[in-house]
This record gives structure tokens, sequence and C-alpha cells, in this order.
């Protein structure tokens, strides 16, 4: 796995883990709800690769589905527009 990789699996598991604990869910009560082992949460939270359809089943759960959005990218004409306001200040 490439570090890109490994750092957005960590990502989720971390991610996935606040969501858990934020909800109030143990791993235990969670992995029935799921029908998913415990251990499968460990290792989404510990930064392995799970299952998609585990992952899936694991939101639902808890009333979450997986969503995908578009990555958001500024063009230099953003940029431009976004801080022209400090190219003013300094230009005095």
């Amino acid at each position: 796995m490439s570090d890109t990789s490994a750092r957005l699996v960590a990502h989720i598991g971390s991610s996935f883990r606040a969501l858990r604990l934020g909800q109030g869910w143990t791993q235990t009560a969670l992995a029935q709800r799921a029908r998913v082992s415990r251990d499968t949460i460990n290792r989404l939270e510990r930064g392995h690769v799970v299952g998609l359809a585990s992952l899936a089943a694991l939101l639902g759960a808890m009333g979450f589905q997986l969503a995908f959005e578009p990555v958001k990218r500024l063009r230099a004409s953003d940029m431009r527009r976004e801080f022209a306001h400090v190219h003013e200040e300094t230009d005095e």
C-alpha cells in the first residue's frame, strides 16, 4: 500500500472511531447491530483495510451512509479573488 493510501486508511479509521464514540457506541454493541465482527471494527479503527460492505454496514447501523463529494480545487484565479484584499493592503 502506498503512503498516501495508508494515510487515507488511517484517517478513515480514526474518523470512524471518533464518530462511533461520539454516537455512544461500544465496539461490541455496534458489531452486533451491524452484524460484523468486533475484530472488523478494531482493525478499521487501527487503520487496517476492511471490506466496503463492512464499512457500509457499520455506518448504516449508526444512521450514516457513505457519500462522495467533489474535491475543492482552487485555481489561480480563485486564489487571486480570495486574497485580493491582502494585495490591496500591501500596495499602499
